[in-house]
Formats: structure tokens, C-alpha cells, sequence
């Protein structure tokens, strides 16, 4: 009885949460105009039902901020500017972070739990202080600006400690990854509508869709990270035929890509599939090898505006006459920029290799360093820490990068859950397409992007303490289908567990 309560609650939040996204998205597409009073009164309306619903069940205002964080940068709810940093996506964590800090819900945890991505992010988070510091001693004033920009760094990565430290049993992590999968699905409908309602334009530029993120490229990067979620579901489970139904989410987000016209999301999006085909299985991994290799030697079997857009690329073929011409002059305007940013950013990391040359100084800094002589955008994340806060820096983003893939693919390998399994190669496959995406952009400075990944992180280890818990605790007992028979545990995960975790890996 109480099983079909807690299934019921369940199913009740995710139907709350669609509708809940679906209006943001009509608000959004159809840019309705909401007065400031009223966004007031809705906002406190709002706010007096999480407190009290929050109180009793305190996951729902994290399914809430889960649901609202990809609208964040299209409609902040910042109420008109009434204050500083008062906007919907503080008010709602700082909600979750009341409720983490009182300990109600700790279930016999520290308050501040430690995992093994805790220390690379300090060291990172300390570095970028340190960079902030010192960019005040090449532009003076420069410090309140780094500032709000490195708190857009700061944002998402604090979501991982409030998912880890506040989500505490599988139900909760279903229904949050389940919205994650909504969510995304929902933005790419959004950019698909977007494209159709575009009709005739004059170029391509006006055609590429920035949807939620604002920026193209950071549209398809979004989707590249996310959209591997319901197909690793679908990879496990394609013996039951409603999984077949999750393909539907994936090739809407495909075709969100697509609208983009991102040359980078193409690429990513190829690296992601061929990464989660290796991980599911060897004739998986051929067979997806074996296809690459025909669309490379047959581009018409290759969508026509994916062809199109690729083809772009390069503007003359390679030269090896008398007037022989090297790579970079065949690129088109915008690809040879990039390669001339690049080594510019080089350049400058060369010359201030441990601590860069301040946070985001990169543009005003790069006009000394590349032929262009005018600020410009790094289009690379790896080389925009190295140059802004040092090849250290560096070394420990990687290091989180690294240390997030092995907690991944522990999960993936050791797990005997079949959600935690799927759950853990979809977000395999969006680690590769993050690894992909920030070779050609800086796609994880933004909340609306690049939260999901930071939270889907958070689950990850979150379900690495959970199955070890159930291992030193038989006597919770999993069902065949995955599913914990006990909801809401109410047995308190002890140290050793917790530590026997991280010794594991």
C-alpha cells in the first residue's frame, strides 16, 4: 500500500513538473510579456506552496529547480531587478539549502558529505579566486566584473553538492533524471518550433536556432550532453518494447542539434554516440564504426542541412601545385579565426603559464596575441583556463573531468541495478559530448547548460552509496525490476559504508 502511495506521489511530481516546464517554454516561444506585479504575486504564491509542501517533502522544491534551471537565462524571474542575486533560481536553492543546513533530512549523514570529487573542485573553485586576484593587477575595477562572471562558474558546480548532500534514495533520483530527460526534450521541441516558425530568411546565420541558451552553439552543446540519457535506457532495455518509446526523446533532440546548424555539435554528437556504442557493447562498437566509415565515403546518406553546414567547413580544396596552399587556407572565415585564436591563446599561456593572465581577461588580453587584433572568444575551454587562471588550473578541471568519468564508469561496470546502469552509460556518452563540445567553445560557464551535468554527476555518486549501503544492509531488499522495496530509507547510511565507497574506487 504504501509502495503505490510513493509510485503514485511519484508519478504525480513528474506530471507537476511537465506542465511546469511546458509553460515556461510557451511563456518563452510565444515571448509573453509578464508585468512585474504579477510576476510578484505569482512568485509568492509559488513560494508559500513550497514552504509548506517543502517542509513535509522537501524533494519537490528540487524538482522544481531542476525543471526550471534550463529556462533560467530566457526568463531569470529576477522580479524586475527589485534586488541583487533575488531571482528564481537563488530563492529556490537557497530553499533546498535551509532544508540540507537543518539537518532534518541528513538520515544520520555528515551535513557536508565527502566524495572524491570534492578536493578537485576546491582546488578549482580556490584557483579561480586566485585568477579573479590577479586580474585586478592588469585592469584596475576589473574584480566586481570577474565577479558576476564567476558566478557563473560557481552556480552549477555548487548543484552538486546540494543534489548530493539533499537526494538521498532511488525514487527521488528516478523522478529528477526522469524531469532531466523531459526538460531537455521539451527545449528541443522548443528549438524545433523555433526553426519552423523562422520561415524564409535570407542566410544561414539567421537560421540557427540559440533557443534556451541564446547562442547556437551552446544549444547543441546542451543537447549533446543530455539527449544520451533515454538512449542508454533504450540500449539496455531494447527487449522490452516500451523502452523502444525513448527513442522519440533522442531523435527530437537529434533534430534540436540539427536546427543549430553547430559544426561543433555535430562533432560532439558523433564522439558521444561512438563513445556510449563502446561502452555498451564490442558488435555495438564495430557496427557503429562500420556505419561512420559508409557515411564518410557516401555524405548523401548524411542529413542535407548537416551536410550543408559541414561542407561549409573548408572553402577550397588543398593545393599541391607550384602555388601550393596549406590547410588553414582552405578553412572559411570563421574556422580560420578560430585556428588563429588558438594559437594565440598559446601564445599567451606560454607566457603566463601557472597563473594566467587573470579570469576573464582573455578577450582584452587576446588582441596582443593573434593577427586579428581584436577581442574575441577562445572557443575552447581547455585553452580559456589555461590562459585565464594557468596550466594548474588546468590540470585540476581535467582531473574533475577524469574523476567524474571513473565514479561513471565504476557504476556503469559494478552496479547490479539495471536504473543505475542506464542511468550511468547515457551519461557516459554526454561526457564524451562535453569533452567534445569544449574543444570548439566555453560550454560549462553557464547555469542553464551545464547544471544537468553537475547534478547528474551528484546522482552518480549518490547511487555508488546506495548500492553499497543495500550491500552491508541485505535486509533492503531489491526487486527484479530495480526498484527499492523501501522508498525513503529510514536506516541511516553509516561512515564505514561511506567510506568503503570511495576505497573501491
Amino acid at each position: 500500500m504504501m509502495e503505490q502511495t510513493a509510485n503514485k506521489q511519484s508519478k504525480a511530481s513528474i506530471v507537476f513538473m511537465t506542465i511546469l516546464a511546458c509553460s515556461l517554454a510557451y511563456i518563452i516561444t510565444k515571448e509573453v510579456e509578464i508585468p512585474t506585479m504579477v510576476m510578484v504575486a505569482v512568485g509568492l504564491a509559488i513560494g508559500v506552496f513550497l514552504l509548506v509542501k517543502g517542509l513535509s517533502k522537501p524533494a519537490v522544491v528540487t524538482y522544481v529547480l531542476v525543471a526550471y534551471l534550463p529556462f533560467s537565462k530566457e526568463l531569470a524571474g529576477d522580479f524586475g531587478g527589485l534586488a541583487t542575486a533575488f531571482n528564481f533560481t537563488n530563492i529556490l536553492m537557497g530553499f533546498v539549502m535551509l532544508v540540507w543546513l537543518s539537518g532534518r533530512f541528513s538520515a544520520g549523514e555528515p551535513l557536508w558529505l565527502s566524495s572524491r570529487l570534492n578536493v578537485p573542485i576546491y582546488l578549482f573553485l580556490f584557483a579561480g579566486l586566485i585568477s579573479i586576484a590577479r586580474g585586478s593587477y592588469f585592469e584596475y575595477g576589473h574584480i566586481s566584473h570577474a565577479i558576476i562572471n564567476y558566478k557563473r562558474w560557481i552556480t552549477p558546480i555548487f548543484m552538486y553538492f546540494l543534489v548530493l548532500n539533499t537526494v538521498k534514495d532511488r525514487d527521488t533520483i528516478k523522478n529528477i533524471t526522469t524531469i532531466i530527460i523531459i526538460v531537455t526534450t521539451i527545449a528541443a521541441l522548443m528549438a524545433i518550433y523555433d526553426y519552423i516558425d523562422l520561415g524564409n530568411v535570407s542566410s544561414l546565420d539567421k537560421s540557427r536556432i540559440g533557443g534556451i541558451a541564446d547562442q547556437p552553439n551552446m544549444l547543441a552543446a546542451f543537447f549533446n550532453y543530455y539527449m544520451f540519457l533515454p538512449f542508454g535506457f533504450f540500449l539496455l532495455n531494447m527487449k522490452n518494447k516500451k523502452y523502444w518509446l525513448l527513442l522519440i526523446p533522442f531523435f527530437i533532440c537529434f533534430r534540436g542539434i540539427m536546427v543549430t546548424f553547430s559544426r561543433g555539435g555535430y562533432i560532439a554528437f558523433a564522439a558521444a554516440f561512438i563513445a556510449i556504442a563502446f561502452f555498451k557493447s564490442r558488435s555495438f562498437f564495430v557496427l557503429t564504426l562500420i556505419i561512420a566509415g559508409a557515411l564518410y565515403m557516401n555524405p548523401l546518406l548524411i542529413p542535407g542541412g548537416v551536410r550543408y553546414r559541414m561542407g561549409q567547413t573548408v572553402e577550397k580544396p588543398v593545393s599541391y601545385g607550384n602555388e601550393a596552399t596549406d590547410f588553414e587556407g582552405t578553412l572559411d572565415s570563421s574556422a580560420r579565426a578560430r585556428v588563429e585564436v588558438w594559437k594565440g591563446a598559446v601564445r599567451m599561456i606560454q607566457d603566463h603559464p601557472f597563473f594566467g593572465v587573470g579570469y576573464d581577461l582573455f578577450q582584452p588580453m587576446i588582441t596582443y596575441y593573434w593577427i586579428g587584433e581584436r577581442p574575441i572568444d577562445a572557443h575552447n575551454t581547455y585553452l580559456i583556463i589555461a590562459a585565464e587562471m594557468g596550466i594548474p588550473a588546468l590540470m585540476i578541471f581535467l582531473w574533475i573531468i577524469w574523476r567524474t568519468f571513473r565514479e561513471t564508469l565504476y557504476l556503469y561496470k559494478r552496479t547490479q541495478n539495471p536504473f543505475s546502469k542506464a542511468l550511468a552509460l547515457g551519461f557516459l556518452g554526454g561526457l564524451f559530448g562535453l569533452l567534445a563540445s569544449n574543444l570548439f567553445g566555453s560550454r560549462l560557464d553557464s547555469q542553464e547548460v551545464s547544471s544537468y551535468f553537475w547534478i547528474l554527476a551528484a546522482l552518480v555518486v549518490r547511487l555508488k552509496i546506495l548500492d553499497e549501503h543495500e550491500k552491508k544492509n541485505p535486509s533492503i531488499a531489491i526487486s527484479s525490476n530495480g526498484n527499492n522495496s523501501a522508498h525513503t530509507p529510514t536506516r541511516p547510511v553509516r561512515r564505514d559504508v561511506l567510506d568503503a565507497v570511495w576505497r573501491e574506487t
